[in-house]
This record gives C-alpha cells, structure tokens and sequence, in this order.
C-alpha cells in the first residue's frame, strides 16, 4: 500500500544528493587508498585533504562540516600510512566501500522515487 503514495520532493532531494555525494567520496576514498603507496605522492594527497577539510569545517552548512570531517579523516588516515600502513589502509578500504555502499542504497531510493513520481 505505501508504494502507491506520491513521494515528497524534498525526500527525493535528499536521497539524490547523499546517493551522488557518498558514492563519490567512497571512490575518492578508494582512489586515496591506492595512491598512497606512492611516497611523496601520498604525503601531498593527505596534506592537502587536511587542508581541504579545515576549510570544510569552517563552512557555514551542515553539508559543508560534514564533508570537511570526512576529508579531515581521509588526510589524517593517509598521514597515519607512515607510521601505521596496514591499519590505515584498512581504514581506508572500509571507509571506500561503505560510502560507496551507502550511495548506492540512497541511488537506488532515489531512482524508485522517480518512478513512483511519474
């Protein structure tokens, strides 16, 4: 019976953008995870989450200290590679994969959504 209701936009909204948002942080998260092997590289990949993240908290929008958190937690992830590699790669992967994950959840509500819409 609930699938017959119309589905309200702002919820729809909503599954979107965190479906579009987590499942491209998870890959980014997976893409991090892999440069990291790379010395130098890696160290200038989290330098520059750190930062990009410092500047997500001091954003004005829950979304915006949201996503400076996550990129803060990436860079300190991928700075931990030098002292704790096995973990923070751990870290990493699981972090990628549940992103990605819970994207694709939101994706799949979000494209239901739109068809219960039309």
């Amino acid at each position: 019976m609930e699938s017959n209701y119309p589905v309200d936009p702002k919820t729809l909204n909503d599954k979107g953008t965190k479906g579009v948002m987590s499942s491209v942080a998870g890959l980014g998260f997976l893409g991090v995870e892999a440069l990291l092997g790379i010395p130098v590289v890696g160290t200038v990949i989290s330098a520059g989450l750190i930062g990009l993240g410092a500047i997500g908290l001091l954003g004005k929008t829950k979304t915006d200290k949201i996503s400076g958190t996550v990129l803060g937690a990436a860079g300190i992830a991928g700075f931990a590679t030098l002292f704790l590699p096995g973990l923070s790669h751990s870290l990493l992967s699981l972090g990628g994969i549940g992103l990605l994950g819970y994207g694709l959840f939101n994706l799949v509500g979000f494209i239901r959504g739109l068809k219960k819409k039309k």
